[in-house]
């Protein structure tokens, strides 16, 4: 039977958690971890890291949902992933896939390394470098470099009122992320993406008076067909940044559909609402694949010699 240790620090708060623990559950033992009952002992050559008692090399597959948390310390969680990966125990997402999702910059870089379309994006640090930059991306979104949910994200328009407020920015945060602005109409389109294929797809339209059309701030989102170009467009955006699953968001301007974000640790809540799937069981399912594959790859490892 298999082993699943769902990686989260709010098992019963978050909804993805739990459901994603059901979801393994029906599959196989599932254990929920907790990222503070993480250790790591070094002695000699050995390097062992255990879930409270239990060492790590008893789960078969973990599924790095919510990796930090309030309780313990982020800077040694992280790392403790890094270990579990380099001592062989499969992790998905990845942490490096993760990380590079969490950073828009990263993400941008590689979607356009990889050839996916997406908008073009500057990074500023002085306050002199506004006004060419805005000059020459025209209306601008600017946001968290690291951030989710629509948090901190704010549109600046051409011209000294935009780049007064992106001083502002600026000097609140010491770095300015701005990504061209897709004139999308007030909706985009959520793909969710487990293992190379679009499992769910809903478009996301805008509150009133906003041009944020995230579900949590209010945006409702609703089914919606994609055509196959556009799902191969979201499986490359996973792909570009080595992710299982993820939350790709497109949005529609004049020149076709552009990635605009990629959520590797996205809550499906909303896509579930909107859609009646349930991501957790394509994500488990996955997982347990990934766990028959590399068993036999062992299999004919030690049948070869």
């Amino acid at each position: 039977m298999v082993r699943f240790g769902v990686i989260t620090a709010f098992e019963t708060e978050d909804a993805s958690s739990r459901g994603l623990l059901e979801a393994c559950g029906r599959l196989g033992e599932t254990v929920a971890v907790d990222p503070a009952d993480l250790r790591v002992e070094v002695s000699g050559s050995r390097i062992t890291v255990s879930v409270g008692r239990m060492p790590a090399d008893e789960i078969d597959a973990f599924l790095l949902l919510r990796g930090v948390g309030a309780e313990g310390d982020a800077d040694f969680q992280l790392e403790a992933y890094r270990l579990l990966e380099r001592c062989g125990a499969l992790v998905i997402n990845g942490l490096e896939p993760l990380l590079a999702a969490q950073d828009k910059l990263r993400t941008s870089a590689l979607l356009a390394e990889a050839g996916v379309p997406t908008p073009a994006v500057a990074v500023v640090q002085r306050p002199a470098e506004l006004a060419p930059v805005l000059e020459r991306l025209g209306q601008a979104v600017a946001k968290p470099q690291c951030g989710s949910l629509g948090d901190g994200v704010e549109l600046l328009e051409p011209g000294a009122a935009g780049i007064r407020r992106a001083e502002e920015i600026l000097g609140e945060r010491k770095v300015l992320f701005l990504q061209a602005w897709v004139d999308h109409g007030g909706r985009d389109v959520r793909a969710f993406v487990v293992d190379g294929a679009v499992e769910a797809t809903m478009e996301r339209l805008a509150p009133p008076g906003e041009f944020r059309t995230n579900v949590s701030i209010g945006g409702e989102g609703r089914e919606i067909e994609l055509a196959p170009e556009v799902e191969e467009l979201a499986v490359r955006a996973a792909r570009a940044l080595g992710l299982d699953w993820a939350g790709v968001d497109l949005a529609f301007g004049p020149d076709g559909p552009e990635v605009i974000e990629v959520n590797g640790s996205p809550s499906w809540k909303g896509i579930g609402r909107a859609t009646g799937r349930d991501m957790a069981e394509a994500i488990a399912a996955h997982a347990a694949r990934r766990v028959s594959q590399r068993g036999l790859r062992r299999a004919a490892h030690v049948e070869g010699g």
